[in-house]
């Protein structure tokens, strides 16, 4: 079980890393020669949203390692999964904490090029860690998969009057606080859009596993990261991607009640004009596990062309 020690506080971080391998053969692998991903030497780098932990890709991660043949590395951001929230050096932690923390895995894996694929507000750690990066490794850097998008500013305002409002996060954390398990339970069908009408039907034990996911994460963290979140604005982070030679695909849910697209997703081209934007039609927050076969086939398309 693989862990780095944070640079910026010495706190230990989980990852996980699936390398394809070959010696006993992978369960039921690609026989289409055209989509066997094992002789590149691209890496998919995940980042997961809040607040749940690299889990919340298992299913993505095995499909791309086992059938395709690609490397996958994920890490659980601090306070998350198996991460711990602090070190031995009392620090504040801000998001660019976070994008750090990233830089630190991206170092210690040494993996060459690269894509990031992140979810929720692990999109904006993503765009932080690229800017942050040396050169060198920045150039290995191809591009970003963005999934239900927090970008880039998920806080109501006058400018973008349809983003969360303080009312429903200052809930939000309000319902952890009083009945975290309660609260787990009661809000984890609407992340898949299944309370939305529009044909969503997971079963109970694959809820059961998110509530899981969710029960894992530091309490403090919860709290810590949507105070995170909801005071860092993207908008001139976004802008310097503009000049970069780096891809940018969003995938978003037409049914994201949580992070509409007309707030985030929408507003990513005008800002970075390379991005490409994908709207899935009733599709939630949670579309990387409802829409998992149309994501991995949009992945599979965008970074190896296939």
């Amino acid at each position: 079980m693989p862990f780095i020690n944070s640079t910026y506080d010495g706190a230990l971080l989980h990852y996980v890393d699936y390398a394809p391998a070959s010696n006993p053969p992978r369960f039921q692998p690609t026989d289409d020669p055209a989509k066997d991903c094992s002789k590149s030497d691209i890496v998919l780098v995940f980042i997961h949203g809040w607040p749940m932990s690299h889990r919340m890709y298992e299913h993505l991660m095995l499909a791309l390692s086992e059938i395709y043949g690609v490397r996958c590395v994920a890490s659980d951001r601090r306070g998350f999964g198996k991460s711990e929230w602090n070190g031995h050096e009392r620090k504040d932690i801000t998001y660019d904490t976070f994008a750090q923390d990233t830089v630190d895995l991206i170092e210690h894996t040494k993996i060459g090029k690269f894509y990031f694929v992140a979810a929720s507000m692990g999109c904006g750690e993503t765009l932080l860690a690229y800017l942050k990066m040396r050169d060198d490794i920045s150039q290995q850097c191809q591009g970003f998969v963005w999934l239900g998008a927090s970008l880039p500013f998920p806080l109501q305002t006058e400018k973008n009057p349809l983003a969360p409002s303080r009312e429903l996060w200052d809930m939000i954390l309000n319902g952890f606080r009083q009945d975290r398990v309660g609260f787990t339970r009661a809000a984890v069908p609407g992340v898949f859009g299944i309370p939305f009408n529009i044909g969503i039907e997971l079963s109970e034990t694959v809820l059961q596993k998110f509530e899981w996911v969710v029960a894992q994460a530091d309490s403090l963290a919860l709290e810590r990261c949507v105070q995170i979140i909801t005071n860092r604005d993207f908008t001139e982070d976004l802008r310097k991607l503009d000049s970069r030679d780096v891809k940018i695909l969003v995938i978003h849910g037409d049914n994201d009640q949580s992070m509409p697209a007309e707030a985030t997703a929408n507003l990513v081209p005008q800002l970075a004009k390379q991005a490409q934007v994908k709207v899935y039609e009733k599709a939630a927050h949670g579309l990387y596990l409802t829409h998992a076969d149309k994501v991995l086939e949009d992945v599979l398309a965008f970074v190896f062309g296939i």
